[in-house]
């Protein structure tokens, strides 16, 4: 036994101690009403239930430990070994008192990263590689993710205005999955708790009696970008980045950050509103009209492209060159800073970048236009 789980256990037995001292002495005073039979239930502290029987004779402390920490029941690399209930952040699991579902039922709660199967994390990876889970994916996961998966696969068709119909139909799954005792793994794109409904999904689990395990993923807000040769900060460019959804809550337009010469704003599921945002970026929040704009469609993916423009182009190109979801919107001049040509005189690159830019020691990227950019289209 490990360091860590002697002194779990040691926590555990000083707290059953210092209950039973605490409650032997609300006893002595309860015991003296010759009425008194059941004198009450408590829940002392989160995962211990306490019942105290009361008469006047004797008396009798039942500790009822469902929820206290199970050291034999980690989850460790050979595989998730923890059923139902609570994870308290190291590994360890609590056994869940009110699940009404069987013993090896259980929820992971997984972020998918932004599509490259190598930017998954190691507990991820094994997760989706158990072969008797039932997968409920988004539609936006990459097949190179998807491919990894052993066990059944669902994919909930999560398209414009049918969102919630597709939502419901996830719940559905999930809650068969676990009624038959199965390991239900919800795989979302990106990180689940970024702009991806994570905390609603956690809550209606809870509703269902079940605490899922969260394994978080990379953020396409960071990692896309990055992919795509932008830096979400650089020295003297940028100091500070917003991240912004394209849709609040039934469908509702987030309100937009004021423009500020060194700040970079991230748009996630924003390019099925390009024209509004852009729009709104320049008549609500004060942006230039040649503030640089850069799109990375399917980030990490063997089909990835990036497409940079300004305010007022970017929405015709992504027309052009029919850009879809997933695809992550970055807004300042962060955009060109590792993608400008380093031919002088000529203007700021406009288009498709079919590969990553090769980056000298002096910032400055290497000139080959037919190698790195496809239909490019100078302003």
């Amino acid at each position: 036994m490990t360091k860590g789980r002697q002194l779990e256990l040691l926590s555990t037995r000083m707290k059953l101690f210092f209950a039973a001292s605490i409650l032997f002495r609300i006893h002595s005073v309860a015991a003296f009403s010759p009425k008194s039979n059941i004198f009450g239930s408590f829940r002392l502290y989160s995962g211990l239930d306490v019942s105290l029987s009361s008469r006047r004779s004797r008396f009798t402390l039942s500790f009822r430990e469902e929820d206290v920490l199970d050291v034999n029941n980690v989850d460790g690399a050979n595989g998730m070994k923890g059923r139902n209930g609570k994870h308290d952040g190291f590994g360890f699991k609590y056994q869940s008192r009110s699940s009404p579902f069987p013993s090896t039922a259980r929820v992971s709660l997984v972020g998918a990263g932004p599509g490259d199967p190598e930017l998954l994390t190691l507990k991820a990876a094994r997760i989706l590689e158990d072969p008797n889970a039932l997968i409920v994916s988004d539609r936006l996961v990459s097949k190179e993710i998807l491919n990894m998966v052993k066990g059944e696969l669902r994919i909930a068709r999560k398209q414009p205005g049918c969102a919630e119909k597709a939502q419901e139909q996830i719940y559905d799954w999930a809650l068969e999955g676990l009624q038959e005792g199965r390991h239900v793994v919800r795989l979302k794109i990106g990180d689940p708790f970024v702009f991806g409904r994570g905390g609603e999904e956690v809550l209606k689990f809870r509703e269902f009696g079940v605490e899922p395990l969260v394994v978080p993923g990379v953020s396409a807000a960071f990692s896309a970008p990055l992919l795509g040769g932008i830096p979400v900060t650089h020295r003297g460019v940028s100091n500070q980045v917003v991240m912004c959804t394209g849709y609040g809550r039934d469908g509702t337009s987030p309100d937009l950050i004021q423009y500020h010469e060194e700040q970079t704003v991230v748009f996630l599921m924003a390019v099925g509103r390009l024209h509004e945002l852009c729009a709104k970026l320049i008549e609500l929040a004060g942006y230039p009209n040649d503030t640089p704009v850069g799109i990375i469609e399917r980030a990490g993916c063997p089909d990835q492209r990036t497409l940079v423009g300004d305010l007022t182009t970017i929405a015709a190109l992504a027309d052009k060159y029919s850009i879809k979801a997933p695809s992550t919107i970055v807004v300042g001049k962060v955009v060109n800073v590792l993608l400008e040509d380093a031919t002088p005189g000529e203007k700021e690159l406009a288009g498709v970048i079919t590969q990553a830019i090769t980056v000298t020691s002096e910032n400055k990227a290497v000139t080959s236009k037919s190698a790195k950019l496809d239909c490019v289209l100078f302003a």
